[in-house]
């Protein structure tokens, strides 16, 4: 990874003399090195204001990864009359620019409320008709739910479902216990699963579970409330279930 050589006087006012002030996006992204990635791991122990922006930034590659190969494709080449997603994208990065100086200097609750409007904001523009527009005048019915323990872990959450028209969306609060004093990673990659009533298994979100933080990943599905046979919380990386709700 390259690093920047010199910073203007404007960001030795922001940054100070950490010198891993601007590595919270490559880690979040899978950009570092393994060398690399241990070394931030091991700053973030003692680094609140990183493990803050890591805790910010744990949504983006859940967000991400809603777009196929053709639109990503597509951002290199518009055609004559740009399409509303690119738009969208160029304003959620402005977005995440603008949050990550004003969130720094707030707690990691703000964090996580800064986190939940990024995320409400891409998923209003990838389903233009959610908000209320479920092809009738009624409206949308929510359930939450607190998710069951299926493995040791620290992590504790519960999941909301919307229906929809069009289908359901899903939104889930983790609330990460204190990794660093049981033995374990500091971070750990996480993702939503929906296990149909016909059998069929969807991944529709992947975050970062940060240490001491609070997540709040959301996903959306063509599947009715009914056909929605249980929700998951995935280890990615192992792929074992950690937290189940049964409906």
């Amino acid at each position: 990874m390259t690093h920047p050589a010199r910073r203007d006087e404007r960001d030795e006012h922001v940054h100070g003399e950490d010198p891993y002030v601007l590595w919270d996006a490559a880690y979040v992204l899978g950009a570092l090195s393994g060398a690399e990635r241990r070394e931030f791991e091991a700053h973030m122990d003692t680094c609140a204001r990183c493990s803050a922006a890591v805790a910010e930034l744990s949504g983006i590659p859940a967000l991400l990864g809603q777009l196929d190969l053709e639109e990503v494709q597509a951002l290199d080449d518009p055609p004559a009359e740009p399409p509303l997603r690119p738009e969208v994208l160029e304003s959620l990065l402005q977005q995440v620019e603008w949050r990550r100086r004003r969130t720094r200097r707030r707690s990691m609750m703000t964090f996580a409320a800064a986190a939940a409007v990024l995320a409400v904001a891409v998923v209003v523009g990838i389903w233009p008709f959610v908000g209320g527009r479920n092809g009738g005048g009624d409206e949308p019915m929510a359930s939450t739910v607190t998710m069951s323990k299926v493995a040791q872990t620290p992590i504790n959450a519960t999941v909301t479902l919307t229906g929809f028209g069009w289908g359901t969306r899903v939104d889930m609060v983790c609330t990460y216990g204190d990794y660093a004093s049981r033995g374990l990673a500091t971070t750990q990659n996480l993702s939503m699963v929906l296990l149909g009533d016909n059998g069929t298994q969807s991944q529709i979100a992947t975050w970062v579970g940060v240490n001491g933080a609070t997540a709040m990943p959301s996903g959306n599905t063509t599947m009715q409330k009914d056909q929605i046979k249980a929700v998951q919380l995935v280890d990615t990386d192992t792929k074992a279930v950690l937290l189940q709700t049964n409906l």
